[in-house]
């Protein structure tokens, strides 16, 4: 006996505005944010400007997940207030 998935699975060779539940774009921002990082973590033996200079990276992408995390919690609490 073989499983079958239901008619209406999602598969991955499906187009983006075929999939039943879409995942958001991401941001040009973040992109860019991340192949700086990526560059810089890829190069071989960082020096001690470069270990910085990916510290600096990642405290910026580390704040900009908070803030949208933060941003999130506030759309939450103010929907579960107005359902009370």
């Amino acid at each position: 006996m073989s499983k079958t998935p239901p008619a209406d699975a999602v598969r991955a060779t499906h187009p983006p505005d075929e999939r039943p539940h879409r995942v958001s774009r991401h941001n040009p921002n973040d992109t860019a944010r991340w192949l700086a990082l990526a560059d810089i973590a890829l190069r071989h033996a960082p020096t001690e400007e470069e270990i910085t200079e990916i510290e600096a990276l990642a405290r910026k992408e580390q704040a900009a997940i908070k803030k949208r995390i933060r941003r999130t919690i506030q759309q939450v609490r103010g929907q579960s207030k107005s359902k009370q």
